[in-house]
């Protein structure tokens, strides 16, 4: 059993086609499939069932597949020991955030580079539930994101700040001068939110069901950077946390007068048990000396 067939087994299972596993993996199809063959041949089982030009993993695939993932987790994490022991002069480190945390994100990088600039930095931006499952899959070094409600013990997580949601409106905004906002009043306000799968869209979203009222939601939105711009028309308002609009000063952020929680803790994701890069390590110093000296 050779490393290179469990990573074909593993992406012949995530595509569920010959052809673009082939693609993907960069190599001929007929490679891929007399590699798979040679798998079953040594398992005595076949792994996948050929339904058209689909090929979906049997029972015993299944059942394999988790232990072909750690075997491939395990190779590369023993490969990273022993660059870490040659220093971190030069790799890779990959980061995934949400667009709230971006302040954060960029105060750190801008320090990190300077130090590593010989370290390549690949930075992925998608929702909480996006980023967390690549994290799960070990597609990720680790996650920058405001904890969700019902955060799984497959992470481990490192605080690093909390911000309230406030309602979020443009100086020009009719409601602009505001000095609070009841909920009642809130829910009848035409508001643009992150879509569902946002961290800060969950909370909202709970915060209104506990209260028994429903939100007057016009636009949702996938893009936090998108939302704010629209804000600046005058005529949406929204609800974010106060990191997600921090250094944005045409924006007023209005309290929500409100008895339950509205305060978001933003955390660092690390994956449960996987080792852990050096560089990664040190992002996170500069990660949290950053927020230690300027809350956000």
């Amino acid at each position: 059993m050779e490393l290179r067939q469990l990573k074909y087994f593993k992406q012949a299972c995530e595509l569920q086609n010959f052809s673009e596993a082939a693609r993907a993996l960069h190599i001929s199809q007929s490679t891929l499939s007399q590699q798979i063959k040679q798998l079953e041949n040594e398992l005595d089982v076949l792994l996948f069932d050929r339904v058209g030009k689909r090929v979906i993993p049997t029972e015993a695939g299944v059942a394999f597949l988790p232990y072909a993932h750690k075997a491939i987790q395990d190779a590369e994490n023993g490969k990273q020991i022993i660059r870490d022991l040659k220093g971190i002069e030069t790799g890779s480190l990959h980061i995934g955030v949400t667009y709230s945390m971006s302040p954060l994100l960029i105060a750190a990088l801008n320090q990190f580079t300077k130090i590593y600039p010989k370290i390549k930095v690949e930075i992925r931006f998608a929702t909480s539930e996006e980023l967390l499952k690549r994290l799960e899959e070990n597609d990720l070094d680790f996650v920058l994101s405001f904890k969700p409600d019902n955060h799984a013990a497959q992470f481990e997580t490192l605080p690093l700040f909390s911000s309230r949601l406030c309602f979020i409106v443009h100086q020009s905004h009719a409601m602009a001068n505001l000095s609070s906002i009841t909920l009642k009043r809130l829910a009848q306000t035409p508001l643009i939110l992150p879509e569902k799968g946002f961290a800060t869209r969950k909370k909202v979203d709970e915060l209104f069901r506990q209260n028994q009222l429903k939100p007057t939601i016009g636009i949702e939105m996938d893009d936090v950077h998108t939302i704010i711009h629209t804000l600046s028309g005058g005529q949406w308002a929204t609800i974010l946390t106060q990191a997600a609009v921090r250094g944005e000063a045409n924006l007023k952020q209005i309290p929500i007068l409100c008895a339950d929680s509205l305060s978001s803790q933003g955390c660092l994701f690390w994956p449960q048990g996987s080792y852990r890069k050096k560089s990664a390590l040190v992002f996170s110093e500069y990660l949290l000396k950053i927020t230690q000296r300027n809350p956000l």
